[in-house]
């Protein structure tokens, strides 16, 4: 509906009103005829006794008035207020992974074996190292002390053994399992394995068959050389392996190897160490 059918509705439904209203007091007038008191209605300032009378008369009319249809169109803004929340992620650092020049220490046991079996039982091991560490080939030296036991029935032959081991290797670390746990700690297995140094004395060894006593030297029934007083130098070689869990600037490992050296018309003696130790870097 536009502003002009607007207007012309509006002004018809007046026109309507006011007939209706004049029709209305016109009955009124005409068909209620009026009363007149033959008496005189008292006011205020006339005499006492006298009631003053009030006519009240009211009309209620209704006119309905039908309208055409009206249609609104209600246009509604919603704003919507969204808060979002974001939160940064902590700042992760960079898990360091050892690698690079360490040093440590390492105590155990050893395990006699070959020629150094028989006559002698296992004893207790020390053990110091200096390495550089890369991914997977690294380099390392280490230098050992060991004393070994004394079995029952060649301890009155002599004191105790003492041996020196001095191993310049090659590492082999397996980067296949480093992060076996996550990034940290870092697990490893390694191999490792070199030339050896090895120098003792006061050590007994089951020498071959028809071997000579040397002079001063005392061989006993079975086979046995009673070891020497003075020390004796030896070179050989060794070969093993271990594993280590390390986190930081810290390594712990556990490693056991072979190491073995020849001595004079005897068998191999060979020594089998069991190292706990830890590695800083």
């Amino acid at each position: 509906m536009n502003q002009v059918s607007a207007y012309r509705l509006l002004m018809g439904a007046t026109a309507m009103l006011a007939v209706g209203a004049t029709v209305a007091f016109a009955q009124d007038s005409t068909s209620t005829p009026r009363t007149t008191s033959s008496r005189r209605i008292p006011i205020s300032k006339e005499a006492s006794g006298e009631v003053a009378r009030v006519d009240t008369v009211t009309v209620y009319h209704t006119d309905t008035l039908s309208l055409p249809g009206r249609v609104d169109t209600v246009t509604v803004n919603n704003t919507v207020t969204r808060v979002d929340t974001v939160q940064a992620a902590p700042i992760m650092r960079p898990v360091r992974l050892p690698y690079g020049m360490y040093f440590g220490v390492g105590a155990g046991m050893n395990l006699p074996e070959g020629s150094l079996y028989v006559p002698n039982s296992p004893g207790s091991a020390y053990q110091a190292q200096l390495g550089w560490q890369g991914n997977v080939l690294g380099l390392r030296l280490d230098g050992g002390y060991s004393q070994l036991g004394e079995d029952s029935q060649f301890a009155p032959f002599q004191a105790d053994p003492d041996i020196v081991n001095v191993n310049a290797d090659l590492k082999l670390a397996l980067p296949m399992f480093h992060h076996l746990f996550g990034l940290a700690p870092r697990f490893s297995l390694y191999g490792l394995g070199g030339g050896s140094y090895v120098t003792y004395k006061n050590l007994p060894m089951v020498v071959n068959a028809g071997f000579t006593t040397p002079t001063g030297g005392t061989t006993l029934s079975n086979g046995v050389l009673v070891g020497d007083t003075p020390w004796q130098h030896k070179f050989g070689w060794n070969a093993g392996g271990g594993m280590s869990i390390a986190w930081n600037r810290t390594e712990l490992f556990v490693e056991s190897r072979l190491i073995q050296f020849n001595a004079d018309n005897a068998p191999s003696a060979r020594q089998i160490p069991i190292m706990l130790g830890i590695n800083w870097y």
